[in-house]
This record gives structure tokens, C-alpha cells and sequence, in this order.
């Protein structure tokens, strides 16, 4: 019993920190500045209500319209590009869907961009990576998010060669804790094998401990 007791209260102490510093790194990434001027907004995809965005989709579409404004009125005229294939529960792709989204607000539909393949946030990135360089080689990009995605999504974007900053669409508790604990699950899910190696060791450091007198 006292063996599991200090293996359990030194899991629970780094998963604590983990989440620490996943908010502090939320919070960073929230904190930057985006600068102007770049060659494409890139939406990444999310849950679909049959073919229209979902509340947290739309929140990112939204906030990339409102960028699309910013940029055009510093003389910049990115283009959008939607990156989301269709889900085993979804009626289309979320490409099409938030394509749809932005032709009815006025966004020309020779001014976006579809990925219709990726299937998670890093096939968002590599994909959406490759349709941009082969278009605009040098591009620049502002990768457009919700705020609790932004460090996964930094993350990928870093691991795909992304030129480019994340752009949180609202705030990292806007759509409920579960969503921002899922996302600090996901991200932990992105170093395996860092995060089996300190379980590891903190496990066994554990039972050293517990078992001495």
C-alpha cells in the first residue's frame, strides 16, 4: 500500500506539471504577436453539426475572417486555405464545409484554398505545408486555431516546416475544461517516448522508495 501511495503521488506530481507547463505554453503562444503580411490563413478542421461547423469550428472561422479584414486593411491579401477531411460520423469534408462557411460571408471562392485529406491536426499541417509550397514557394502563413489547440497545433506546424505563427481563436476555456484537458492529453500523446521513459522512472523511483525503510 505505501509503495502505491508514492508511486501514485509522484505520477499525479508530473502529471500536474505537465499540465502547468502546457497552459504556461498556451498562454505564450496566446501572448505573441502575429505579425501582418502573410500569404496564407490557414483554418485547421474540426467537428461538423451534419455539413455546418460546429460552435468551436466556427470560432476559428470566425477569427479568420476577422484576420482576413486586419490583413487586407494593411494592404496584404492573403489567400485561405481550409485543411479537414471528412469523419466516419461527418456528411462531408470540413474542407467543403468551412468553405461553404466563408462563400457566405463574402470571402470569393477563388480566394480559398481545400485540403480534403488530413485526418488529425498533424495531417493538417503536412498537407496544407505541401499545397502551399508547390503554390507559393517562400509563403509565409498565420495558422488559425481555438486557443485550447494552439500548442498542439504549434507543435505541428513546427514538425511540418510551417513558416508561420498560431492565431488562437478565443480563449483557452472558451468551449469548457474538457475540451483544454483533451488537449493537454494530445499533446503529452506527442512525446511517447519522453513521457514512457519519466513514467518509467518515476514508477521505479517509486517503488525503491516505498520500499525502503
Amino acid at each position: 500500500m505505501r509503495v502505491l501511495l508514492i508511486v501514485a503521488v509522484l505520477l499525479g506530481g508530473y502529471a500536474l506539471l505537465w499540465l502547468l507547463g502546457f497552459l504556461g505554453r498556451a498562454l505564450h503562444h496566446r501572448g505573441r504577436p502575429v505579425p501582418a503580411g502573410a500569404d496564407y490563413l490557414v483554418v485547421l478542421g474540426g467537428g461538423l453539426d451534419g455539413c455546418e461547423p460546429a460552435p468551436p469550428l466556427a470560432a476559428r472561422l470566425d477569427a479568420a475572417l476577422e484576420r482576413l479584414a486586419a490583413e487586407e486593411a494593411a494592404g496584404h491579401g492573403p489567400l485561405l486555405l481550409v485543411t479537414g477531411g471528412k469523419g466516419s460520423h461527418e456528411d462531408c469534408t470540413e474542407a467543403s464545409a468551412m468553405a461553404r462557411y466563408l462563400t457566405a460571408r463574402g470571402v470569393p471562392a477563388e480566394r480559398i484554398r481545400c485540403e480534403e485529406r488530413a485526418g488529425n491536426t498533424a495531417e493538417n499541417l503536412r498537407f496544407s505545408a505541401a499545397l502551399m509550397a508547390a503554390e507559393r514557394p517562400g509563403y509565409r502563413c498565420t495558422v488559425v486555431t481555438n486557443g485550447f489547440h494552439v500548442v498542439r497545433s504549434a507543435l505541428a506546424a513546427r514538425r511540418a516546416g510551417v513558416p508561420g505563427r498560431v492565431l488562437g481563436a478565443d480563449g483557452l476555456l472558451a468551449h469548457g475544461p474538457y475540451a483544454l484537458l483533451r488537449e493537454a492529453v494530445g499533446t503529452a500523446l506527442a512525446y511517447p517516448a519522453a513521457n514512457a521513459a519519466a513514467v518509467l522512472l518515476l514508477t521505479g523511483a517509486g517503488v525503491l522508495l516505498g520500499l525502503s525503510r
